[in-house]
């Protein structure tokens, strides 16, 4: 058996292994294997490296319980299980196995509590062993097994009779108080809460091991009392991410990608393109706060003063944190963000007083698009609030000339503080430079990830908007929901999925050298490719009425390929014109208006932005 082991260690594809497990199988049949070779076996059987390079460790496992019956597997190997899997479930994070806990947890006879709990406690104490980013990132893919263990654990009444859930290091207050009160049901939900908070607490820490970036208590310099300040930014069509490669803990572990370019748009009754998002700025001669939200789908105004009870007016101020407001929240957050508001402040206009040598603030931003629009409205305006912010602060930030990446890494940041679980490209491609359109490469780090910029020239401009149509489906969708769907693809390893995120990484080297070529027939095959990945890890990306953009034949015919940006569910779609048919499938898109799904929708003029976020200043 010790052969035949060693042999199932080494095997170079799926019929090897199975081979092996149909022998092995037999062998323990017919003799009483030592506990160790059956511990092997298991070990063997999961971490085998073809097997976790071809994603078929679920297909082996399929082969295994046709080789023998889950009683017989129970009667020879569940002392192994007990033993073993435990050990191999740590091993699968700490070396970030390509393989879906889930899979393994078939092995586990009739979900056996004992063996659950020896899992619970396994991963608990090597999370607690850990430090640092390898704590918070392991520590994110065991939240989401812990999440299945304890979901798996309340199917059995008896299970926790004579057992306490043990302790880990990645709880946080509101699952060690579960866990102290034993209210057992609600721990799965709190894990799964849990996974995006331990990446905001990396992002922070990351981000705090490069300095401060908050003035301890900033002021306004009084040579800017009597200016104006304006801040106009482009939007990002991104092209590529590799399906979400920006993603915060992805970046860090395996690298991310993204292919993107910063625009202005031309809107109807506009007559010409001009960038889509502003912010202004300006001191006011009263202890003041205004702020206001002109956007296209967010209005909202916000009025505080001297006048009013200030702890109530505080209090409203703070209303977004306990939901609602949303129109601006990303405002209110930046100003607590700077340091010009303090953190639960109870009294904001004396801290913008002081901001202000005894004055007040009015902000007010402008977009074209709705937020959800999948062209980065979100993230970017973040930016673009901060850059404005550190600009009245004196902040290094608020300059051209060091604005990057520190600036934009804060407005992940910033997102992330109030729920939004956005990748670095979201902001970074509105940034200037040579060009308007960017390749960005983060390779892994143990740090803050740290985007290489390749600005790709000599792309006819012109050519990329006559060839590119920019689509405005009129749908609105939540850019968390699909980020969070691909991550937990991420997490579990999911084997009929987790595939299309290894190709959207190959895919989108391909798209930049086709873009570089001039070569738009091959950038809509690619598009088209990419564009079912993206479904394949998220079908909520797509729908009936989105699907007729590609495959309908009045607009397949016309195109060769195309896909939604951002996280999809709706927003702006890229559509690859044929040559010499541009102008039809203009017409044919925007004839999809006498259909109700896309009543709201447009074709949409832009222009190349390489200016990216400006700030300009008058008296």
């Amino acid at each position: 058996m010790d052969d035949y082991l060693k042999r199932l260690a080494e095997a170079q594809d799926l019929d090897e292994v199975n081979a092996l497990i149909t022998r092995l199988v037999q062998e323990a049949r017919v003799s009483s294997a030592p506990r160790d070779q059956r511990r092997l076996f298991i070990r063997h059987l999961v971490l085998n490296k073809a097997l976790l390079r071809d994603l078929q460790t679920h297909a082996a496992i399929d082969h295994l319980f046709v080789a023998l019956t889950p009683e017989m597997w129970t009667e020879l190997f569940s002392d192994a299980v007990e033993r073993e899997l435990p050990k191999v479930l740590v091993d699968v994070v700490n070396e970030q196995a390509d393989v879906d806990h889930r899979q393994i947890l078939r092995l586990v006879p009739d979900n056996n509590p004992k063996v659950l709990f020896a899992i619970i406690k396994s991963l608990s104490t090597h999370i607690d062993k850990q430090k640092g980013s390898e704590c918070r990132l392991g520590g994110m893919r065991t939240a989401r097994i812990m999440a299945d263990l304890y979901n798996l654990m309340a199917k059995d009444t008896r299970a926790w009779k004579r057992r306490s859930p043990p302790s880990c290091r990645i709880d946080g207050d509101r699952i060690a108080k579960l866990k102290e009160d034993k209210v057992l049901d609600q721990l799965v939900e709190a894990y799964e809460t849990r996974i995006n908070q331990l990446q905001r607490i990396d992002l922070r820490r990351s981000l705090a091991d490069l300095g401060e970036e908050r003035n301890a208590a900033p002021r306004m310099a009084e040579s800017d009392f009597n200016r104006t300040f304006l801040v106009e930014s482009p939007l990002r069509i991104g092209i590529s991410s590799a399906n979400a490669s920006d993603n915060h803990m992805r970046s860090k572990e395996q690298g991310g990608k993204t292919l993107n370019l910063g625009i202005d748009l031309q809107m109807e009754g506009e007559e010409h393109t001009s960038p889509p998002l502003t912010v202004t700025a300006r001191r006011l001669a009263e202890p003041k706060l205004i702020l206001r939200s002109l956007s296209m789908d967010f209005k909202a105004d916000f009025e505080a003063s001297s006048k009013g009870d200030e702890e109530t007016q505080s209090k409203l101020f703070f209303a977004y944190r306990r939901g609602g407001d949303e129109a601006l929240r990303l405002v209110k957050q930046a100003l607590v963000h700077v340091g010009i508001v303090r953190d639960h402040s109870d009294a904001i206009i004396s801290d913008v007083a002081a901001f202000t040598g005894g004055g007040g603030l009015e902000l007010v931003t402008s977009s074209k698009v709705q937020q959800g629009s999948g062209l980065g409205t979100s993230s970017i305006l973040a930016a673009s609030v901060l850059k404005i912010l550190y600009r009245l602060s004196n902040h290094s930030y608020g300059n051209v000339e060091s604005e990057y990446p520190g600036l934009y890494d804060q407005s992940v940041l910033l997102e992330q503080s109030f729920g939004l679980n956005s990748g670095w490209q979201d902001a970074r491609g509105a940034c200037g430079g040579p060009s308007a359109i960017k390749n960005f490469y983060a390779p892994p780090t143990d740090g803050l990830p740290a985007p290489e910029r390749q600005f790709l020239s000599g792309i006819d401009e012109s050519l990329f908007a006559k060839r590119v149509v920019l689509f405005d489906t009129g749908i609105s969708r939540a850019a968390t929901r699909g980020l969070n769907e691909v991550l937990d693809v991420y997490l579990t390893r999911d084997p009929h999925r987790y595939i299309a995120i290894r190709e959207s990484l190959d895919i989108h080297d391909r798209m930049v050298q086709a873009l570089q070529q001039g070569s738009y027939d091959q950038l809509g095959d690619l598009s088209a490719r990419y564009w079912q990945l993206r479904c394949i890890l998220d079908p909520g990306a797509t729908s009936k009425a989105l699907q007729h953009l590609f495959e309908h034949p009045s607009l397949t015919n016309l195109s060769e390929g195309g896909l939604l940006t951002g996280a999809a569910g709706g927003g702006f779609a890229l559509l690859i014109a044929r040559e010499g048919r541009e102008d039809e499938l203009r017409k044919g898109l925007t004839a999809l208006r006498n259909m109700a799904p896309y009543a709201k929708s447009s074709v949409v003029s832009y222009s190349l932005n390489r200016t990216g976020i400006s700030l300009s200043e008058r008296p």
